[in-house]
């Protein structure tokens, strides 16, 4: 029963078409997004960047580009309808975006074109993470850990291959990373993924969805049933925290001594003197929130289902969406 408890929390994320063909033909024109017909789509993830840029992609291939200068967000052609679960940019130029049946895309122009990249899989991909323009990771669907060093021009497996679905991967510098993902599944690398070792949960099988680390010490982990994990040795031990919340929890984010964590119905949570406090009350949605990405202990912006978009000034506080932001 937990088993399928587990697999059926990935449902959310396997929702729209399957299409293959990935182009790059330059854009003819950028169309503003209309957000009278979000519902339509579910996005997966958010990447906003220190120069103002901030990124979202989501099912049928959306992909969004905001523009500081405009305050709107604009479409970007993806080439492709497969649902798009991940984005990573280094830059205002280079990013990467994974998504289902092994589907990876690149631009190095900031969006004008988007290239396929040849990964060896057809196993979906929930996470990319890279840190600077030529090194990075995804993962996803079947134990699968793909590695690059020259910018996507090659991925490699890394890895077991266990029969495993892996959630998110976060890496530190190029040596330093954790995945976490079903059945309590927490993998550490201290050599960049050439080798990879288990740490152990307190929660038993019990899935894990998000991890985030300020340093090669301090981390945090979010899964199923409201569950935040903690650890102070760089993940030799983790210790379940008090939690506010019952609802699966899908991103976890921390900046100094601010955290954020949101989840299933709209919950979301604040770290606030070393406690995490219910601050569902703060949200403006009871959609699902699949990311949620900060900036600096003020600025963040988070995705959901049902074309949910939002962000904040004041720390969590209070978030809008950004068509609210275009009207000021």
């Amino acid at each position: 029963m937990m088993k399928y408890l587990q697999r059926s929390c990935i449902t959310i994320l396997l929702t729209g078409f399957f299409l293959n063909a990935v182009h790059a033909e330059p854009k003819t024109g950028l169309e503003p997004f209309n957000f009278k017909k979000a519902y339509f789509f579910n996005f997966y993830s958010v990447c906003p960047l220190p120069s103002g840029e901030v990124w979202v992609v989501g099912s049928h291939g959306i992909i969004c580009c905001y523009h500081k200068e405009s305050k709107q967000f604009f479409v970007q052609d993806s080439g492709t309808l497969n649902n798009l679960y991940s984005v990573s940019f280094v830059d205002a130029k280079k990013g990467w975006i994974a998504g289902q049946r092994g589907l990876i895309i690149h631009t190095d122009d900031g969006g004008n074109t988007w290239v396929r990249q040849e990964s060896n899989t057809s196993e979906h991909l929930f996470s990319v993470c890279f840190k600077d323009s030529k090194t990075g990771w995804i993962i996803g669907a079947y134990g699968t850990i793909l590695h690059t060093s020259d910018g996507g021009s090659t991925w490699v497996e890394q890895g077991e291959q266990p029969d495993i679905i892996y959630n998110q991967v976060f890496f530190l510098d190029n040596e330093t990373g954790w995945v976490v993902g079903e059945f309590g599944t927490i993998h550490h690398t201290e050599n960049g993924g050439k080798t990879w070792e288990q740490q152990n949960s307190p929660l038993a099988e019990k899935n894990l969805f998000s991890v985030f680390f300020k340093d090669k010490y301090q981390g945090w982990i979010a899964g199923m049933d409201g569950d935040i994990l903690e650890t102070s040795d760089g993940g030799i031990t983790w210790t379940q925290l008090e939690s506010p919340m019952k609802e699966n929890l899908f991103s976890i984010y921390l900046v100094q001594d601010s955290g954020w964590v949101v989840g299933l119905k709209g919950v979301y949570a604040t770290l606030n003197n070393g406690t995490w406090v219910d601050a569902t009350t703060c949200m403006p949605t009871r959609a699902w929130l699949k990311q949620c990405f900060f900036l600096d202990a003020n600025n963040g912006w988070l995705v959901g289902s049902v074309g949910t978009i939002l962000f904040t000034e004041d720390g969590g506080r209070t978030w809008m969406p950004p068509w609210q932001r275009a009207k000021e």
